[in-house]
């Protein structure tokens, strides 16, 4: 009977006391077979412990601080990030049409009929061929002010003031506090549209998207002009909401045009419904400073 080698697994003729190919001694008790170095039979292991981070995973020390990626705005300027997209998404779709929007406030519960706007010391009597703004009683300028401009207007920013939004025909500034913004718009008109034809299409859009819109207490609509546009001043009340928050807002609109119609003239500051008066007088030199390109 055949003598398997326990060391090598070679064959060897009986009787035999060495194995012939490895030499190991075919007599005696059996050599024991060495198990393979490594785990057990089983599924594949996984990766050694303290070495298996989630892929994707920065590596390295974890900070205790750590934030995930996505931050949110602290929840008292969230109101604020509301109005300014909104201001950004109504210059954007108006201007398209020919249109665009003009001053965005709040109305003061007190306030007088009207648009913050169309007060004497914000308005022009020139006429619109010559868009001069109205002169500042104090003509020297904050250190670090600047002026914005582009096809159809050019405004001043304030020290501390900054631009949150501008295309050929709009540009929105807010402050330094995030309390609201101006924006100021004007644009050739196709087909070619009056004032109230400009209001027509401001108040259709805002019913549209803010079904709350009406005319604020103690408001109505004037005509004026606005340095040097001529055109009608109104106040729209209407509640912002997004992401859980609900912001009461008010649109002081100005909307304006050329004798022809060819050109709009469109101002807008937005704030909160009960801040209005206190921020108008703080965006005033921005509203004073307001020059239209075209005529």
């Amino acid at each position: 009977m055949a003598m398997i080698c326990a060391r090598c697994g070679a064959q060897n003729p009986d009787g035999n006391q060495f194995c012939m190919s490895c030499g190991t001694p075919l007599t005696g008790p059996p050599v024991a077979v060495v198990p393979m170095q490594g785990p057990p039979p089983g599924p594949p292991p996984g990766p050694p412990p303290g070495f298996a981070p989630p892929m994707g995973q920065p590596g390295g020390y974890q900070s205790p601080y750590y934030m995930p990626t996505g931050p949110v705005p602290p929840v008292h300027r969230t109101p604020w990030v509301l109005i300014i997209a909104a201001i950004v998404a109504l210059v954007v779709l108006m201007a398209g049409c020919g249109t665009a929007l003009a001053i965005i406030g709040n109305r003061s519960s007190n306030g007088t009929n009207g648009s913050p706007l169309s007060s004497p010391e914000l308005s022009s009597p020139r006429p619109v061929g010559t868009p001069t703004p109205v002169g500042s009683p104090t003509a020297t300028p904050k250190s670090g002010a600047s002026t914005e401009s582009n096809d159809g207007v050019t405004m001043p920013v304030p020290a501390g003031w900054s631009v949150a939004n501008k295309d050929s025909e709009a540009i929105v500034l807010t402050d330094p506090n995030s309390e609201g913004s101006v924006t100021a718009a004007s644009g050739r008109s196709s087909p070619t549209q009056t004032a109230q034809d400009n209001k027509s299409t401001i108040d259709f859009y805002f019913k549209q998207n803010y079904p709350d819109t009406r005319t604020c207490p103690g408001t109505t609509a004037t005509n004026g002009t606005f340095n040097g546009a001529h055109g009608v001043s109104w106040t729209l009340c209407f509640t912002l909401t997004a992401g859980g928050h609900s912001v009461p807002a008010a649109a002081s609109l100005f909307a304006g045009a050329n004798t022809s119609g060819s050109v709009y003239y469109i101002v807008m500051v937005v704030t909160r419904q009960d801040n209005l008066k206190a921020y108008v007088a703080e965006a005033k030199p921005v509203l004073q400073g307001i020059r239209w390109k075209l005529s």
